[in-house]
């Protein structure tokens, strides 16, 4: 029988250099005959070996033969973390969650992304990439191994018998009224909790600011879609996608909310104008964001004799997010668990229906079930807090959807909010 655990060395991680810049390495697959990746054949697991001496300055991924590329780790390892020592990543590590762990990483974690996607009946023969992008300036690194293994059941079944071509499957909760399967976007308190911290305004990164994670999950019935118009501005003026406005900034397009509708068995679409999305060119991104996707803010209360009065403190600008599942939610998992009630396939209907895997512009989105997480060290994941801020209890707020673009099925969850207690700055 042929080897399934197939080795590569590594070599120098660049430095950051203020432009786009990937390190490549390849690991070459052969010898897997007749054998396509499913759920009964596939990647098993990838193992890293990095020095590195800041390693949340690292986005670290994963791209098939076929071009489909899958997060590992993105900006994990906190402030201070160095090296990932014989860090494998499997679709549901047994040491958790890479993002939750601590560095050097050794174990195996469940990565950032959803390795079922690999396993979409591709070859596994060919060459494979690991791509590192060193996001920071000032720490060095180098990749010392990499090697991918392959083997039986490589998958656990993560796929809704709900589709687009098995409509009876799909279940609504109000079939005679309107029978539309529309998503639910929350925050997931795990991650925003384990994810949270303050930094002085001696801090020389990150000076004055809250950084917060979020992740932004679907518990409704159908998939939160979007879908490109094909038509980009700049300002009000119609111009060609690529086009450069007078400000600078890139076209953006306008975006459609995808709705699906269950008629006589089958699934139709219905299009609700919706926000706008644009190509984001900072590193470790370079692909397309939608607009106002959350709001971050820090809140003051004032209780006065007929009611509460909330002061907003410091507030981000609108963050815009791309859209696609970093992850899905899991049985006996507290990642998805909501005001003590745990989201997954036994409760969600329609559980995995939709799959985006990457922030394309004429789609994305997040599946039944799916979340779409960014870290605290990510761009825009930050308040600016005002010097001279009385230390005290404050509340961290965080919004989905700010300015009401997309239809869902109840929008009061959209706000996530939690009492912090802030250091004087």
């Amino acid at each position: 029988m042929p080897s399934t655990n197939f080795y590569a060395n590594g070599g120098v991680i660049n430095d950051f250099n203020e432009e786009f810049n990937r390190d490549i390495f390849p690991i070459e697959v052969v010898g897997l005959t007749n054998q396509k990746m499913d759920t009964s054949f596939g990647l098993l697991s990838v193992c890293i070996n990095i020095n590195h001496t800041k390693i949340s300055d690292l986005k670290i991924q994963l791209m098939s033969p076929d071009g489909t590329t899958i997060w590992l780790t993105n900006r994990n390892g906190g402030n201070n973390g160095q090296d990932y020592q014989n860090t494998c990543f499997t679709p549901k590590g047994f040491s958790g969650y890479i993002h939750e762990a601590k560095a050097p990483f050794v174990g195996e974690y469940t990565p950032d992304s959803r390795m079922e996607y690999i396993n979409n009946g591709q070859s596994p023969n060919g060459f494979w990439y690991l791509i590192i992008e060193d996001l920071h300036k000032e720490n060095i690194g180098k990749l010392n191994s990499v090697s991918l293994k392959f083997g039986k059941n490589p998958v656990f079944n993560t796929t809704s018998s709900c589709t687009v071509n098995n409509a009876n499957a799909c279940q609504c909760s109000y079939p005679q009224k309107d029978s539309l399967l529309l998503p639910d976007l929350v925050i997931l308190p795990s991650f925003s909790v384990n994810q949270l911290q303050e930094y002085s305004y001696n801090d020389l990164q990150y000076p004055g600011q809250v950084r917060v994670a979020a992740s932004i999950a679907n518990i409704g019935e159908g998939p939160m879609e979007i879908k490109g118009s094909g038509k980009w501005y700049c300002g009000n003026t119609l111009v060609d996608s690529g086009t450069r406005c007078t400000n600078n900034e890139l076209a953006r397009q306008t975006i459609l909310q995808v709705i699906y509708k269950k008629v006589n068995g089958k699934l139709v679409k219905i299009y609700k104008e919706a926000g706008t999305l644009y190509f984001d060119e900072k590193p470790g991104h370079r692909h397309y964001h939608v607009d106002n996707w959350i709001e971050l803010r820090i809140v003051k209360k004032i209780r006065t004799k007929k009611r509460v009065v909330q002061k907003i403190i410091g507030k981000s600008n609108k963050v815009s997010y791309c859209l696609f599942d970093t992850g899905i939610c899991l049985e006996n998992d507290n990642l998805c668990k909501i005001n003590n009630v745990g989201y997954n396939v036994q409760n969600l209907k329609n559980y995995g229906l939709g799959s985006y895997t990457d922030c394309h512009s004429q789609s994305q989105g997040i599946s039944v079930g799916g979340y779409d997480t960014y870290g605290m060290l990510y761009e825009g994941q930050a308040i600016q807090l005002p010097k001279n801020l009385p230390m005290g209890w404050y509340y961290l707020q965080i919004e989905v959807d700010p300015l009401h673009l997309y239809k869902e099925s109840k929008s009061s969850n959209n706000l996530f909010e939690k009492k912090i207690f802030l250091q004087k700055q």
